[in-house]
């Protein structure tokens, strides 16, 4: 077969793209040292105070950034799924999704999926679009991305941002025995991602089912997380598309990867975000009840 007969991704191919998931130059906010401002009203009753921005460290509040995907390619390639090599590698900034600042993380948080990109990267082809097979002379389309060098997020469907905890009447105004459960389940899925080992070639799908299930365990609170099942499922269909080529297990490995660790970016911050809101439910009702015992 071709695994045997062709060189797929030529060791240069490397070289242009580097680590697919290097963001040096884009500075997220700590998932877990979210704060959300309250203040006391005439009561003592604990409410949300109104949101005060802060400037993305990224963009400095412009909302726009240098593109951190074709950086990586030289000029062999002639795509990029993010900038869409225009002249100015303008682009949305990841870490506030173009808004400049913070969103409000009580409403809407990056997404699950992208984690504010808005697409996903091919791993077949790294982003370029093309490969080279051994001594061809001309570039070929990827299989897995049919040259265009990403997808789509389909968490978010391209618009960077998700919604937060679906709790009921909302994350703001839950109360605690609500919150509380969505605090234990958030906290069991985060310790199941931290020993869950992303796998490629025949133990590929096998460890796909393993994530899935961790993530099935919390969509009931998540609504954004719930989603991302059928986005791994997806993307792990493209990234098979290039099984035949030489260093597929690591591809499948890395894009699984990528889907883990985004997804526990997200339910960091929603754990931050439930722990204040469950902080603040808890004095409201002690508060009740020591009013109501008077």
């Amino acid at each position: 077969m071709l695994r045997k007969n062709l060189l797929v991704v030529l060791s240069f191919v490397f070289g242009l793209f580097g680590s697919v998931t290097a963001q040096d130059d884009i500075k997220f906010f700590n998932p877990e040292k979210f704060e959300r401002a309250t203040k006391t009203d005439d009561k003592g009753v604990i409410q949300w105070d109104e949101m005060k921005a802060e400037k993305c460290p990224t963009c400095s509040g412009s909302g726009k950034a240098k593109c951190t995907t074709c950086v990586r390619f030289g000029e062999d390639s002639k795509t990029c799924p993010e900038c869409k090599r225009k002249e100015d590698r303008e682009v949305v900034c990841r870490a506030c999704a173009g808004i400049g600042s913070m969103s409000d993380p009580l409403e809407k948080v990056l997404c699950s999926g992208c984690k504010g990109a808005g697409f996903w990267l091919c791993m077949v082809c790294h982003g370029g679009g093309h490969l080279r097979v051994d001594k061809a002379k001309q570039w070929s389309a990827c299989p897995g991305c049919r040259g265009e060098g990403g997808f789509k997020c389909g968490v978010c469907t391209g618009t960077r941002l998700v919604e937060a905890a679906g709790l009921k009447p909302s994350l703001k105004e839950a109360p605690v025995a609500t919150l509380a459960k969505a605090i234990a389940a958030t906290d069991q899925a985060l310790k199941d991602l931290a020993v869950f080992t992303p796998a490629g070639g025949e133990k590929a799908r096998k460890a796909v089912k393993s994530l899935t299930k961790t993530l099935d365990t919390v969509g009931a609170y998540h609504p954004a997380i719930k989603r991302t099942p059928k986005l791994l499922d997806d993307y792990m269909g493209k990234t098979y598309a290039g099984a035949q080529f030489q260093g597929h297990e690591e591809h499948e490995a890395e894009a699984m990867d990528l889907v883990k660790s985004n997804a526990e970016y997200y339910l960091k911050h929603q754990k931050r975000m439930l722990d204040l809101a469950h902080k603040r439910a808890e004095a409201n009702a002690k508060l009740a009840a020591e009013q109501k015992g008077k």
